[in-house]
């Protein structure tokens, strides 16, 4: 990746908001030279009565050289300030937006995206990766424009003074570049290395912080934290590779480029003596020399940085490029909520989960899917909310393939509450209204009212306003379960699914959350996933999987007199009811 490669991506395709930020910066880098110009006319001056005896110095031309000097020196601190606006309010906003922009792409990506990899590698899309391009936006390009620039102005105004002189200090640069390409090899083939394994420290670092309740319960506390610190130590490891790595042949490369000035000393020596140069003009090459190579320098240690951050705008520009689920026909509106599966397979990795699904859900009926954990039942949903497309065959909903659909149009018509609740670190009042944005606090209220939660939220001190904690941590099980309730009923959507909503709760919680079912269901399209076979003995039509596979369907009592295997496990249940300690 070159660097208008590099930019482009980075900013995602907009390369001229850059273009503020890296001309400040070369107008900074070209000030920062003002003063040393002012500092050769008073040696010029200084040297006057050298030049021609009995000549008075100047004293009026002085003053004038030092007012000129406070004047450039205030012109160079007002452009820095310039530039530094420039650049970090343009690279902030830059990766402001990008966060929103990538946070967006995720959510329109299919759940086959995120299943097998490593939580911390999604978290480091928005956070490492986008650090290193606030840093590589912010530092990295603007100066290392500003650095090439300077060099580059101050050898061509060199060059008038004496082209010999110019010349032979501008060698060694050619021979410091073989350096730069050691220092990007280095850089590449550590920086991969150095990115998984740092991926893999903050996963086990979630993991950890995850588990902590099961690590304390079971006493695993020196087997799981052996895993984290094994992670970080070989994070250890690999940073210090990283700097040992790459380090010498950046030293090379400032060796290289710092001979330069031994050449402009020894070879403008040699030039004054024999009377070729002027003894001002070697004075201000030896002045300026440092200023030539200092920059530099610095770009070397920029392009090793630079190809190191290259590695996270890589990962954002490839997460940009995986493909977002669409529909083939955005005209395309639904009607009717009937669901029908025809000849559905899909497979996850290298399982086969569901094989040649024909199920058939009339509008506004309930349907029950049971049967053994691992049958299907689950993805089933899943495929109706078109989490993930299907490997053969079609879901459709009011006739129409989901995959024509436009997913949002998909996702809008559907309610889902699962027995695994998830809350936003918010208000409670937020946590319902994410249902319907537009919904009024009276909307808000009544939903609550159904869904049997209005009475424990208004006992709250806080009420409505109150803040649940990360995940509804400070709510119990039930507790969250009728909020989600509350927010599938303000949604108010055509289509229901329900993930054994109350298969963990407390007899009295079940109940409420029962009642507030009820109020939620009425005229939908509804799909209930059931563990309990008695909570469905009325649904419409019972559709019984057993190895990805439908084996029987129809109503509670047809299936009872078959003497199949929902007829085993309403038996067995029914056995399991009786049990006592």
């Amino acid at each position: 990746m070159n660097i208008a490669d590099l930019m482009k991506a980075a900013t995602m395709g907009n390369v001229k908001r850059l273009r503020p930020m890296i001309v400040w910066s070369i107008i900074e880098y070209a000030f920062r030279g003002a003063p040393y110009g002012v500092l050769l006319i008073a040696i010029f001056e200084m040297f006057e009565p050298l030049r021609h005896p009995g000549t008075p110095l100047d004293i009026s031309a002085m003053m004038m050289v030092t007012v000129a000097l406070t004047g450039s020196l205030v012109l160079l601190f007002l452009v820095s300030r310039k530039s530094y606006f420039a650049s970090y309010y343009e690279s902030y906003d830059i990766c402001a937006e990008g966060r929103l922009t990538i946070g967006d792409h995720l959510k329109k990506l299919s759940m086959g995206f995120y299943n097998g990899r490593d939580p911390g590698d999604i978290a480091s899309y928005l956070i490492t990766d986008y650090n290193n391009i606030e840093f590589l936006l912010s530092h990295l390009l603007p100066q290392m424009f500003g650095a090439v620039a300077m060099p580059l102005v101050l050898l061509v105004v060199l060059a008038f003074m004496d082209w010999r002189m110019a010349l032979l200090s501008s060698l060694v640069i050619p021979v410091a570049l073989p350096a730069v390409w050691l220092t990007k090899k280095l850089i590449t083939h550590f920086g991969k290395k150095h990115r998984r394994i740092k991926i893999r420290a903050i996963s086990r670092m979630i993991e950890y912080i995850h588990g902590i309740r099961l690590i304390k319960a079971f006493n695993l506390r020196g087997t799981r934290f052996d895993r984290l610190e094994k992670a970080f130590r070989e994070l250890k490891t690999m940073s210090i590779k990283l700097e040992a790595g790459v380090g010498p042949s950046v030293l090379i490369g400032g060796f290289v480029l710092h001979s330069g000035l031994a050449i402009i000393i020894l070879t403008g020596l040699t030039f004054t003596l024999a009377g070729n140069l002027a003894l001002p003009v070697y004075i201000m090459f030896l002045v300026l020399g440092t200023r030539v190579y200092e920059p530099l320098i610095q770009v070397l240690m920029f392009i090793g940085e630079l190809n190191y951050y290259e590695i996270g705008v890589k990962r954002i520009e490839q997460l940009r490029q995986t493909p977002v689920l669409t529909g083939t026909n955005h005209a395309v509106r639904s009607e009717r909520y009937d669901i029908e599966f025809r000849d559905v397979s899909f497979r996850y990795h290298e399982t086969d989960v569901l094989k040649k699904v024909n199920v058939t859900i009339p509008e506004q009926s309930l349907t029950a899917f049971v049967g053994p954990s691992g049958s299907g039942k689950t993805t089933m949903t899943r495929l109706i909310a078109r989490f993930w497309d299907v490997d053969n065959g079609s879901v459709l909903i009011g006739g129409h393939d989901v995959t024509s659909y436009d997913p949002d149009d998909v996702l809008a018509a559907i309610a889902m509450v699962f027995q695994n609740v998830y809350l936003f670190n918010d208000t409670i009042y937020n946590n319902i209204r994410v249902g319907n944005k537009t919904a009024t606090a009276e909307d808000v209220f009544e939903a609550s009212r159904k869904a049997r939660c209005h009475e424990f939220i208004s006992a709250l001190p806080n009420a409505y306003e109150t803040i649940v904690g990360e995940g509804g941590s400070t709510l119990s099980g039930g507790e969250k379960q009728r909020i989600s309730i509350a927010r599938a009923i303000l949604k108010d959507a055509p289509v229901v699914l329900l993930d054994e909503a109350t298969a963990s709760l407390d007899p009295e919680n079940e109940l409420y959350i029962q009642q507030a079912i009820n109020d939620l269901v009425k005229r939908k399209t509804v799909v209930v996933i059931a563990h309990r076979l008695n909570t469905v003995v009325n649904a419409d039509n019972i559709v019984v999987f057993d190895e990805g596979a439908v084996v029987e369907q129809g109503t509670h009592t047809s299936l009872m007199n078959r003497n199949g295997l929902y007829r085993r496990m309403w038996d067995e249940q029914m056995k399991i009811r009786e049990w006592r300690f």
